[in-house]
């Protein structure tokens, strides 16, 4: 089972350095192949595989010891098969699903948390309050979270990421660098600029320099994104992959819950964002 120790503060690690591979929460059987597809893509193949988790709320269950049965997760297993992927595969009873997310993350050690947002069949909202408790939570920690809002698990030929130098722009940024250089595809970095002027912060222009160093002129451009809004953003991003820091999701509006456009897959992220002094706070 995954229980959190209520009320218990677990010590943090000093450093992201220990921190591998990624977690991910399944919920919706039609949601698991885009997010595995995003998962392994983002995935190192030096790192630990993906760790599928399948929350099952004890409601209604006749038998709460029982080994919890899920069709999300039989439906990771089935996809991983067939496209010969491995994972790690575990369902587990949950009263606090966002606090046993967190927990199973914190006892993995993964680097990031890979999650999706969705309705159920009835327009109502299965996950969103998972999410934004999952975002809360994570936020001190040395975990990066991913929210896939939508899209398919169709072949992504390039990656769209807007970056800013805070921590979600940060993530961003390494969540865009990982699927492009997994997939050998290109990655166009979309500048945040904090003042609007031809020219962006120098720091800015320093990540974009370093992320092409490592990933080759061939397969890493950036333009500065010309306007702080929604529609620009889009605008900018003709592709079907696009990953946006939380915090400028935020600030221009970007829904959690569907973005328009169709075939169009859409991540938010939130960076880590802990305490140099890991016992501090």
């Amino acid at each position: 089972m995954c229980r959190a120790a209520r009320g218990v503060r677990r010590k943090r690690p000093t450093s992201p350095e220990d921190q591998r591979g990624l977690l991910v929460p399944v919920a919706n059987p039609e949601g698991v192949a885009p997010l595995l597809a995003i998962a392994f893509a983002a995935s190192d193949p030096d790192e630990p595989p993906p760790r599928v988790l399948a929350l099952v709320r004890r409601e209604g269950a006749a038998d709460s010891d029982a080994v919890p049965s899920t069709a999300a997760l039989g439906a990771a297993v089935q996809y991983a098969q067939a496209h010969g992927i491995t994972i790690g595969a575990q369902a587990a009873w949950t009263d606090q699903p966002a606090v046993d997310i967190i927990t199973a993350a914190e006892e993995a050690r993964v680097a990031w948390i890979l999650l999706g947002y969705h309705r159920n069949a009835k327009g109502g909202n299965t996950m969103g309050g998972v999410v934004r408790e999952v975002f809360s939570k994570a936020k001190p920690l040395a975990i990066n979270v991913g929210v896939f809002i939508q899209g398919t698990d169709r072949p992504i030929e390039r990656v769209f990421a807007a970056i800013d130098t805070g921590t979600d722009g940060r993530a961003a940024l390494a969540l865009g660098m990982r699927i492009a250089q997994r997939k050998q595809c290109k990655l166009r970095a979309l500048l945040v600029s904090k003042r609007m002027t031809p020219h962006p912060d120098p720091e800015l222009v320093a990540m974009a320099r370093q992320a092409r160093a490592e990933m080759g002129a061939s397969l890493f451009h950036s333009d500065v994104l010309t306007e702080h809004s929604l529609h620009q953003l889009f605008r900018q991003s003709p592709g079907r992959l696009l990953i946006v820091g939380k915090r400028f999701a935020d600030e221009v509006g970007l829904p959690l819950d569907e973005v328009p456009g169709g075939d169009r897959c859409v991540i938010v992220v939130q960076g880590a964002d802990f305490p140099e002094d890991p016992e501090a706070a």
